[in-house]
């Protein structure tokens, strides 16, 4: 198994050509603009807090890791097929809650670094869009448009976006609405099967001073 050692030498190798650093733009992929989740809900909130603070990065904080598996299923499934990363600074991510087809589960490039101090998560960051392009390990996503990165476990803004314990936007369960005040123990075990249904059926709410909205880890939920 590759380290983030190698994997580190690899993107330095690669860029250290000018014609690769040429070809590929900016490496870095988001400086100085919002990157477009195609979530319509957390695209204008996140225009929103750009208007305001000039930050691009979307970061999540609270339950995120529902949102993160919603986005990147979205993301690497029909009709957008795009590629990206994900950097695991904590080693909380789970593939298996990516709701797409195998095929597309391929496109999504995981990387748990030994070190995550912030200088090497913004080295993997920086350089994650040439490794992309040149590296022989992510040949077969060349077709597809790079999305960008996600850090999950970052304390900075590195990324375009990030999860972790300090955020802007905030995910809990959505609130469900509780047996009624003065409820007899023959009503609430009457309505126990319908309450535990409207737990079951909630969905996540995603709460910040720019607005917020509901939403479903699973498709068709």
């Amino acid at each position: 198994m590759r380290t983030s050692s190698d994997i580190l030498h690899d993107l330095r190798s690669v860029l250290s050509d000018p014609a690769n650093v040429a070809a590929s733009g900016h490496p870095g992929g988001n400086a100085g603009r919002v990157k477009m989740t195609h979530m319509d809900e957390l695209n204008k909130i996140a225009s929103l807090h750009f208007r305001d603070t000039q930050a691009a990065a979307v970061s999540i904080s609270g339950r995120n890791l529902p949102l993160i598996y919603k986005l990147i299923s979205s993301l690497v499934s029909p009709p957008l097929c795009k590629t990206l990363m994900v950097l695991d600074l904590d080693g909380r991510f789970d593939a298996t809650r990516i709701t797409c087809a195998e095929e597309h589960l391929h496109h999504v490039y995981v990387q748990r670094p030994a070190h995550s101090s912030p200088e090497t998560v913004r080295t993997l960051v920086a350089d994650a869009q040439g490794f992309m392009l040149y590296n022989a390990a992510s040949q077969a996503s060349l077709s597809r448009q790079w999305w960008g990165t996600i850090v999950i476990g970052g304390l900075g803004s590195a990324g375009d976006l990030v999860a972790g314990w300090k955020g802007w936007l905030r995910v809990d369960r959505e609130p469900v609405q509780p047996f009624a005040l003065g409820i007899s123990s023959d009503e609430a075990l009457t309505q126990r099967k319908a309450r535990q249904d409207a737990v079951d059926a909630a969905g996540w709410a995603a709460t910040s001073p720019w607005g917020g909205f509901v939403f479903h880890e699973m498709d068709g939920d």
